[in-house]
């Protein structure tokens, strides 16, 4: 017979099963605790919905190739800042502003060349800090 599984050995199986913290540092920023997003539908959501990003939090957006893509904030409803990144440097910054629109009305942001990275968080965070084009980025699990 088994013994039953208690509700701390669910609560410690989660936790050794769920992915590790991930941490950014753009420029001379202190690390950003990131979600990953990873895959296209990861990517698509974003932080959609999210009424609060916290400072010091955000969301990596990784792709597998260097992309052309434009970001929107549609269904976004905080300011935030954004970096691309590609090979380990900024090759752009925005600070994008909420859109309630569910469509492509709202404003489309982009570096304007290829990133394999985008570091989205708190709005204002990037230009506080003097984010620039150049800045390292360290991606760190």
């Amino acid at each position: 017979m088994r013994a039953p599984i208690t509700w701390a050995a669910t609560a410690a199986l989660a936790a050794a099963c769920a992915p590790a913290p991930t941490s950014v540092t753009v420029g001379s920023l202190d690390p950003i605790t990131v979600e990953v997003a990873d895959d296209a539908d990861e990517r698509r959501v974003g932080l959609m919905g999210r009424d609060d990003v916290p400072s010091g939090t955000g969301m990596l957006f990784v792709y597998p190739e260097p992309v052309e893509t434009t970001y929107w904030m549609g269904n976004v409803e905080v300011p935030l800042s954004i970096a691309w990144v590609r090979d380990g440097r900024v090759v752009g910054v925005a600070e994008m502003t909420p859109c309630p629109a569910a469509d492509l009305s709202c404003t489309q942001y982009s570096p304007g060349e290829p990133f394999d990275l985008a570091v989205e968080t708190t709005g204002g965070t990037f230009t506080a800090a003097a984010v620039q084009v150049g800045d390292a980025v360290t991606v760190s699990p």
